[in-house]
């Protein structure tokens, strides 16, 4: 028997391995897939996901690695104003705010805490279902090596992804349209024009509004170029993401930029499940976390550091349950009530920018301020670290003052 079975060794499910290990307990982390190997995301890394490594005493392997230092965010409106945001004021910081850091580098930095940490592992390993007692959750059937076998614990955590095996094994639906996000990434070599600081770049161009284009600077002179925009639009509008994307490339704002730069990858699509409307989070025998509990920010589209975070309260509450021999709904609820009073302002605050971003002629003021003016610029910086500012970008009283000033 095991303390608990992981399903997923993305970041989000090696850090709960790795938590639960470090404290004790006994946890299978199961994968179909072997590290390193590839994730198609952003790569970016926000602040939360810095403090979870820090947490983890991963900073130092990262700095290691092929990466970048990220200190702020340069964003541009639908009429071409661009302002330049920094994460913080600070900018004597020992650790940077955020990196930028490719899915294959950083998921192999994660996977390394849980092996580090004594927990075991199988990779190449594919839950196929769960098994159950009534209707409490025991454990998963696993076809490993060829054949299929029964592994038995009191908790399973769902940490398999987007396309969660756990997810659908348990009834719930995998895609509601409103609420999920279609990405593609691209990555390219010789972009030019970087901020000096390694901002990244999220740029709302007319054509992709209410998605977002983005051009993130990555090590060695590559860029992370990609577009997300939501389920429910693409499909109204008969949008095709591939072409609109090759466009946005070719668009007269970003053309020069990539004049000299070839891409050195093809065009890759995933989904991400907005938290802008979170999963049930955890039942008799189960609990899930990160993109599998679609908890991905709305705004950002940045699911990373929720993942991490998910995990480690999912290890606290896998403490919790072992101590007290309670497995039922009724306590593991308890994880879902601290996750969200963690994160459900943050995430409900997000999915309200994101319904911003559908008016463009806002988006364009707001932009066009923080470019002409320090005080905005200044306001809007410490949003990224002080959630009680950031409410202010979805206070009508806010915009009136910014249209007035």
């Amino acid at each position: 028997m095991y303390d608990a079975i992981i399903v997923g060794a993305g970041p989000g499910g090696a850090t709960a391995a790795a938590v639960m290990a470090r404290a004790g307990l006994k946890p299978l982390l199961i994968d179909r897939d072997t590290f390193p190997r590839d994730k198609v995301c952003g790569d970016a890394l926000s602040g939360k996901t810095v403090d979870v490594m820090k947490r983890l005493g991963m900073i130092e392997p990262l700095l290691a690695t092929t990466q970048i230092d990220s200190w702020g965010v340069t964003f541009s409106g639908p009429y071409g104003d661009e302002a330049a945001i920094p994460f913080t004021k600070a900018l004597d910081k020992p650790v940077a705010p955020g990196f930028v850091c490719d899915r294959v580098t950083f998921d192999k930095l994660v996977f390394e805490q849980a092996v580090e940490a004594g927990a075991e592992i199988w990779t190449e390993a594919q839950v196929t279902g769960l098994l159950r007692d009534g209707e409490k959750v025991v454990g998963v059937r696993v076809k490993r090596e060829g054949e299929e076998v029964e592994v038995r614990a009191p908790i399973t955590v769902g940490a398999d992804g987007a396309y969660s095996v756990v997810v659908r094994e348990l009834g719930m639906d995998q895609l509601d349209e409103g609420h999920y996000c279609a990405g593609l990434r691209w990555y390219w070599q010789g972009v030019t024009g970087f901020h000096e600081l390694n901002h990244i770049e999220i740029h709302f161009v007319d054509e992709s509004i209410p998605g977002y284009f983005w051009i993130f600077p990555m090590a060695d002179g590559k860029a992370n170029v990609g577009l997300g925009m939501l389920s429910s639009v693409i499909k109204k509008q008969d949008i095709k993401l591939k072409p609109l994307l090759r466009q946005l490339v070719e668009h007269p704002r970003f053309k020069e930029r990539f004049a000299n730069a070839e891409p050195i990858d093809s065009i890759k699509g995933w989904g991400l499940p907005l938290g802008s409307k979170p999963r049930q989070m955890a039942g008799d025998g189960w609990m899930l976390i990160g993109d599998a509990a679609s908890l991905i920010d709305p705004f950002t589209g940045e699911g990373i550091g929720n993942a991490m975070v998910s995990a480690e309260k999912a290890a606290a509450w896998t403490q919790r349950a072992k101590e007290s021999n309670d497995y039922s709904a009724a306590f593991l609820k308890g994880y879902q009530r601290e996750t969200l009073d963690y994160l459900g302002n943050e995430l409900k605050l997000s999915h309200a920018m994101q319904k911003l971003g559908r008016w463009k002629w806002l988006l364009n003021k707001v932009i066009s301020k923080a470019a002409r003016s320090q005080e905005v610029a200044d306001a809007i910086s410490m949003m990224f670290d002080d959630e009680s500012e950031r409410k202010k970008l979805v206070s009508p009283l806010f915009y009136m003052r910014l249209l007035t000033s």
